[in-house]
């Protein structure tokens, strides 16, 4: 069965947890298609999306693929089909919806015409089923899509559904993932061009991860709060078993730690500041009440680096995943030499860390961190130097994007790390995975 996978801003980060989560649950697949913004995979196990989704903070929206179309008439066809089957067997009030997408910029009068063919189809549909039940159809913005919080706060998927139009102006063969490269996608000729047609089975529920980022008791702007979507990516690329034990060393107010708990993992924190510890505290006794946590497995202390040894045994945690100071805020580009005094100030803190954290960390264990980039005015990023002398201590980098996800537009930097950034932001994150040799 073919699915479809909508990418988040960062789609070499969406693509590395996909992979990730699917290689920890043994789920076989084939790439059938890839871009910045979508993925379509054929998988051969049975997999609950719907639950899945909620662990993945990469994906905005995954759909099950309906069919493959020459022309759209086709597609509008079988998408009668399946409403008019859906009004004789679901009774109650429908809601349908749809959202229409291109691989590349089309032709605005073009796609003005699919547009409109595509709306008119469903205010017909409306009508025709208005006969025999209620039915509203939810209509897309002005970017031609339903929004995944509307999709949610609508019950779209559980009182009807929500139909994919996916034009396709790129395309790429069909590829086993374990024994194939994926160099660059290539261009299909006009006459080639096919639409997917597609039905949501899940959307992100962006409310909800609003909610544990804005409106948890403690926050704290001033320390460059990690996104919780962000965290629970990091904590995939980690891999580890359910239950199993994640530390973060430099808590803060929790975020790693809160969405830990929430996909069932124990989890351990600590923090030099007094404050940061107080703050996780109330922020994940929140939580527990929040999502009716029953038997939630944490422990947070205080502790500078030198500190966690002493209170961790040996070889008894599956994964650190972190992150530590991103350093001063920046309004403007700081010159290369600050940039290169602030790494200064940071490689004693991070070799004491790395040091101290290989003997607590179980072998082949993966320590999943971000360290500060800086994005010049050229676009490009000043990266930390010290990276080489930290594998040194004892670890090895893995690369958290396989060759098959690999294209001319999707990759990992040349020491096998993701950055993670928005637009007008100066100092951004870039994701590292090491493993403990």
């Amino acid at each position: 069965m073919k699915y479809i996978f909508h990418l988040g801003r960062i789609p070499a980060l969406s693509l590395a947890e996909i992979q990730a989560v699917f290689e920890k649950m043994k789920i076989d697949y084939i790439v059938d298609f890839i871009d910045p913004k979508f993925l379509i995979l054929d998988i051969k196990n049975k997999v609950d999306f719907e639950e899945l989704l909620p662990q993945m903070g990469g994906t905005i929206k995954i759909a099950k693929v309906v069919g493959k179309y020459k022309n759209l008439d086709d597609a509008l066809e079988k998408t009668v089909f399946i409403i008019d089957d859906l009004s004789q067997k679901k009774s109650g009030k429908k809601i349908i919806g749809y959202s229409i997408y291109f691989t590349l910029n089309t032709d605005k009068d073009k796609a003005f015409e699919i547009q409109n063919n595509i709306k008119n189809k469903f205010i017909e549909i409306k009508k025709l089923c208005s006969e025999n039940s209620s039915i509203r159809i939810i209509f897309p913005d002005k970017n031609l899509e339903i929004k995944s919080i509307s999709v949610v706060k609508n019950k779209i998927i559980k009182k009807g559904g929500e139909f994919n139009f996916l034009f396709l102006n790129f395309g790429v063969h069909s590829l086993k993932c374990k024994d194939a490269i994926l160099k660059s996608a290539y261009r299909l000729k006009p006459e080639l061009q096919s639409l997917v047609l597609s039905k949501t089975i899940a959307v992100q529920d962006i409310e909800s991860y609003s909610e544990r980022d804005y409106k948890r008791p403690k926050k704290d702007a001033k320390i460059g709060m990690m996104p919780p979507k962000l965290a629970q990516i990091m904590i995939n690329l980690a891999q580890i078993k359910k239950g199993g034990v994640i530390l973060d060393p430099f808590c803060g107010v929790g975020t790693i730690l809160q969405e830990a708990l929430l996909n069932d993992y124990r989890v351990i924190g600590s923090d030099a500041n007094g404050e940061q510890i107080a703050s996780s505290k109330e922020n994940l006794k929140w939580l527990e009440t929040k999502y009716i946590l029953e038997y939630p497995n944490y422990k947070i202390f205080q502790a500078d680096i030198k500190g966690i040894s002493k209170k961790i045994k040996q070889n008894s945690i599956d994964a650190i995943v972190t992150e530590s100071t991103l350093g001063p805020v920046y309004k403007k580009v700081p010159s290369k030499i600050e940039i290169k005094h602030n790494y200064n100030l940071l490689v004693k803190m991070y070799l004491s860390f790395f040091q101290i954290a290989k003997p607590i960390l179980r072998k082949k264990g993966r320590l999943v961190i971000t360290i500060p980039a800086y994005k010049m005015k050229d676009g490009k990023f000043i990266t930390a130097p010290f990276i080489d002398r930290l594998e040194k201590i004892g670890y090895s980098i893995v690369s958290p994007l396989s060759k098959e996800f690999i294209t001319e537009n999707i990759k990992t930097t040349d020491r096998n790390s993701i950055i993670y950034f928005r637009q007008n932001q100066i100092v951004a994150r870039e994701v590292f995975v090491f493993e403990n040799k």
